[in-house]
């Protein structure tokens, strides 16, 4: 299904149905054309199907943007840790989408959203290119309706034109800044919080240093490094990093653990 002109929304049945977690991956393989990491981004559980959203971006995407149905894939996994969402019960949670981040944090506020009342202050901050880019608004109108508080933002550059979409009325108010500018006004503690970012690895380091500089414990901010794997099973080194296989060890960091084990962040 498209969802924007080079992103599209992918059904798979798998020959055997298989548990996966938010934050976990697969390797996805088309014959003749190599393999790429994905996001699941499917609500979590067991399935007949498994939903995988899939920007068109170089030779492997092109090629899965081109099948027609009934084509098959290959699909290996799931690999992977998970993101530690049973540490932030009882607290404020900040989700932190940029773009395509939409897709692995979704299955995660699916499942915060069925358990809200085992949380705090639950808030969604999206940005996209333009607003014809956003993704799930389906999903974003029911968890609003569920009461997550949301923040939408189109990027330009590395700024944001963030208004809020809870408004009461016509208006909307709208704020410049980068994913958490806006956040530096607000009378919002975050050292009693946790927060999941996935987005453009810009985006991503520029908002961890933001939440950390307002007060956040850098362990209680969690990203995923997906996009930098290659084998899934820690054999090719693709994705080493000072000691750490991201495939194996991760996708899922802390902000604490990358900036011990990757000083440019």
């Amino acid at each position: 299904m498209d969802m924007t002109s080079d992103i599209k929304l992918f059904k798979v049945k798998p020959y055997r149905q298989f548990l996966y977690k938010p934050g976990e991956f697969i390797m996805l393989s088309l014959w003749g054309k190599g393999e790429i990491p994905i996001s699941i981004t499917s609500t979590y559980g067991f399935h007949k199907y498994i939903e995988l959203c899939i920007r068109r971006v170089g030779f492997i995407t092109s090629a899965l943007h081109l099948l027609k149905p009934p084509a098959k894939i290959g699909i290996r996994g799931p690999f992977g840790n998970t993101f530690p969402v049973e540490k932030a019960k009882g607290k404020d949670v900040f989700f932190f989408a940029g773009g395509l981040g939409i897709v692995p944090l979704r299955p995660l506020i699916h499942n915060v959203m069925n358990e809200k009342s085992k949380f705090k202050r639950i808030t969604l901050i999206c940005g996209s290119r333009n607003p014809g880019e956003i993704l799930f608004k389906d999903d974003i109108d029911l968890w609003q309706k569920k009461g997550l508080n949301i923040i939408f933002g189109v990027r330009k550059g590395l700024q944001l034109l963030i208004h809020n979409i809870e408004k009461k009325d016509n208006s909307s108010q709208r704020k410049v800044g980068i994913e958490t500018g806006h956040l530096n006004t607000s009378k919002i503690s975050f050292k009693n919080a946790y927060s999941f970012i996935c987005g453009p690895p810009v985006m991503i380091i520029e908002t961890m240093k933001s939440l950390s500089m307002m007060g956040m414990n850098e362990e209680s901010i969690f990203t995923s490094l997906e996009a930098h794997m290659k084998c899934g099973v820690g054999k090719c080194g693709h994705c080493y990093i000072d000691g750490k296989y991201i495939c194996t060890d991760g996708p899922i960091f802390s902000y604490a653990e990358l900036k011990k084990h990757r000083p440019s962040y």
